[in-house]
């Protein structure tokens, strides 16, 4: 993991976090740089030191890059006497294994003539940020942001780019963030100064700096930027689920008598950020005299305490969940006001229940988005409320982790045991005893046993052997069926059985699954509710919406509509697909009653409805769409939208001899806007590009169709076997072209 400290506007990334050391001998040497000194001095040892990741405008920067540092102990020295950087002498050690960045900028806000504001803003440094950590960090490597004062604003800023790129690389910022630590740092205006602006604008006055209108405009630190920032964090936070703490200034700034950021402004106002105070002012707080100091404790407490939870984290924890699109307005209001969900979220008939809920439907039907609306509402609630929440998306076409229990049972624990400070600190015992080993590996190689087994003991123990009264757990389970094959019984077994045992001593945990329909696999006192049997209305709700676009104002629409509300048996997949064709035929020019004819026309199983789709292609396009669906649906993992331009361009025939004879070529692909129009016309649909920008099938049950119904031999009457053994042959061929190109 990555360790990234932000300083906040006049700050520097050595000063403000070196706190003055007073003893004999401090000010003896005058070096700019750390200085080594004996064991017997400190008696402590340091593996690594911080590094730079941006030393533009930092002219006199006291640390240089040390990857390989001396293998002593380090006390700061400088031209002013010894100090103790915390981030570099201190903190590794008990890191280890982190990287400790500091991002250092031109924080003094001086010279403000017209063409020097922008390069100071708060935009620019967090764009600078971003780019910085897409440089230095390593891929896939959890990030914790420790920000101070305003660094915290830059810090937000950042990850809103962050999550609206079009890059991955730049994306994969915000995805990989694991927490942030923010010092003092103004989230929303006081209760006395109502706007945040002004709250920023103490923070800048008390620092000795002019604070007109103009220059906070030009920092990007006016109300409604930051506001807007806030409320932009506040969605991220819900979306990518990282982990968040807030730590307020306890004693007022001398010269001011009072706090700079008022407590009420320091804090976010979410339970979950876990809001404590430290004994320092707003410039002190984020210094520390070393690892006896109170604030010290609290605060590194809050990095290296977690590194058990990051063993448990993995790239894709939340792919799933993120690439699922938000429901369509209006909809899935039916499932909160359902008797069996509401007497299964509130606890009511346990003694029937043991708290197990089952959602069943057809392929399509729409329960993966249910799932998702269901985990949201509930997330959103359970800061008013006396529970916990989590929740896992399986995902067939995803990696190895996104579809078997060990990934299931990683991401529960990375959820829950945040809010549980007594396993929590169990299970840090465990990763204590077994880190040595698992760093030598590289990686932490948790096994699924010892993993669902200390799950189990989260619950199984008797309430009196706690200290403390244990909260409702709530866990949402979506596409049990996605699970790897031969485990998807024993695992749906686990979730009666431990539900069943909690209830038994009187625990309190309430999960709900959601899959298709099983007809090998039933249990007794479990209430489910089949989605498509209620769904109706949710389904002419969306066709509503999508006629009122324009077909809505001709006549005989609604006997269109009706028709498709008839065939669609509760398949929203099916609908979806249907009205999509319906409205591209309109734009063509058909009239209303050629569009009736057409529903009349469409089969009503999603199996054959895909079968028709590809049956029409033109004889031209058959072998392209097949190498297409080949990668897409057999690739070991799911691939991004930059890998496509390649794969677009070397499935084509004539086979190309190099990547320049490609970008001379008519299908050369400039832009990602136009790759994905030529996915969505070969694929007719049946392939999108999600929120992550990762290309996938639209739904399970497209893969199913490839996969187990031998969808390949619609498109090639030849592949009718070993259809993925021939699938793979052809991506091989695929790659040896590529390899053989004179680049």
């Amino acid at each position: 993991r990555s360790i990234v400290f932000i300083h906040g506007l006049h700050g520097h990334p050595f000063k403000s976090w070196a706190y003055h050391l007073e003893f004999p001998g401090a000010h003896e040497s005058s070096a700019t740089s750390p200085v080594a000194v004996g064991k017997h001095e400190r008696g402590s040892v340091i593996h690594r030191v911080a590094v730079h990741l941006r030393r533009k405008s930092l002219k006199a920067a006291p640390m240089e890059s040390t990857e390989s540092a001396s293998a002593t102990d380090t006390i700061s020295n400088g031209a002013q006497g010894a100090h103790m950087f915390w981030p570099g002498d201190l903190l590794p050690k008990q890191c280890p294994d982190s990287r400790i960045l500091m991002f250092g900028y031109d924080g003094k806000i001086t010279k403000y003539a017209a063409g020097a504001i922008n390069q100071n803003s708060i935009l620019a440094h967090s764009k600078d940020l971003l780019f910085a950590l897409c440089r230095e960090r390593g891929p896939n490597r959890p990030l914790i942001f420790v920000a101070h004062s305003l660094g915290g604003i830059i810090v937000k800023e950042m990850l809103a780019q962050s999550s609206t790129s079009v890059e991955p690389e730049y994306k994969s910022i915000v995805e990989c963030t694991a927490k942030i630590v923010f010092l003092g740092t103004p989230h929303r205006g006081s209760q006395d100064v109502a706007a945040l602006g002004e709250v920023a604008r103490s923070i800048i006055s008390a620092l000795g700096m002019e604070t007109t209108p103009t220059i906070l405009d030009a920092l990007g630190l006016k109300s409604s930027d930051l506001n807007r920032a806030q409320e932009e964090f506040s969605k991220l936070w819900q979306e990518y689920d990282f982990q968040v703490k807030t730590f307020q200034e306890g004693l007022s700034l001398a010269k001011l008598g009072k706090k700079i950021v008022p407590d009420y402004s320091s804090s976010i106002g979410d339970h979950g950020e876990h809001s404590e105070t430290l004994q320092a002012n707003h410039q002190q707080m984020c210094r520390y005299s070393g690892t006896d100091d109170p604030n010290y404790r609290k605060v590194a407490g809050e990095l290296f305490n977690d590194t058990c939870l990051e063993s448990l984290w993995f790239p894709a924890i939340n792919t799933r969940y993120q690439n699922l699109e938000r429901p369509a307005d209006k909809t899935c209001s039916w499932l909160f006001s359902h008797k069996l969900y509401q007497e299964w979220f509130n606890g009511n008939n346990r003694q029937e229940t043991h708290g197990l809920l089952w959602l069943k439907g057809k392929p399509g039907s729409g329960k993966s988005i249910l799932m998702k609306e269901a985990f949201r509402q509930a997330v959103l609630e359970q800061d008013e409320s006396n529970y916990h929440s989590a929740a896992f998306f399986f995902c067939a076409n995803g990696n190895e982790l996104e579809r078997s229990c060990l990934g299931l049972f990683k991401s529960l624990l990375y959820q829950l045991l945040p809010g549980d400070r007594v396993y929590l600190q169990r299970f840090q015992k465990i990763w204590d005893k077994q880190k040595v080993p698992f760093h030598r590996m590289g990686t932490a190689a948790w096994q699924e046993g010892e993993l669902e087994f200390f799950f189990r003991s989260m619950f199984m123990d008797m309430p009196r052997k706690r200290t403390m009264p244990r909260k409702k757990t709530i866990i949402f389970i979506d596409a049990v069926d996605e699970c790897e094959g031969h485990k998807v019984r024993s695992m749906i077994y686990f979730w009666r059985n431990i539900t069943s045992s909690v209830y038994f001593i009187e625990g309190d945990l309430n999960v709900c699954l959601s899959s298709r329909h099983f007809r090998s696999i039933t249990f007794s006192n479990c209430p489910e509710i089949i989605i498509e049997q209620h769904n109706s209305h949710d389904i002419a709700t969306f066709v509503d919406h999508k006629f009122q676009l324009g077909i809505a104002t001709q006549p005989q629409w609604e006997l269109l509509r009706d028709q498709i509300l008839e065939k669609s048996a509760g398949v929203f997949l099916w609908v979806a697909l249907v009205v999509e064709d319906v409205l591209k035929s309109w734009d063509d020019g058909y009239d209303m009653p050629l569009l009736i004819k057409k529903v009349q026309d469409v089969p009503d199983t999603l199996r054959t409805l895909f079968s028709n789709m590809l049956s029409n292609l033109d004889s031209d396009v058959r072998e392209l769409t097949v190498k297409f669906f080949q990668w897409a649906i057999l690739a070991t993992a799911p691939l991004r939208l930059h890998e496509w331009h390649h794969v677009m361009a070397f499935i084509r025939q004539p086979t190309l001899g190099s990547l320049n004879e490609w970008r001379q070529s008519v299908n050369f692909t400039d832009n990602d806007d136009q790759l994905e129009k030529q996915i969505r016309n070969v694929s007719r649909g049946l392939v999108e590009n999600g929120n992550t920008r990762i290309v996938q099938v639209i739904h399970e049950s497209v893969r199913d169709f490839f996969l187990l119904e031998n969808g390949f031999f619609v498109l090639d009457s030849n592949l009718y076997m070993d259809t993925a053994g021939i699938g793979h042959l052809s991506i091989m061929n695929t790659c040896l072209d590529y390899l053989n190109i004179a680049e």
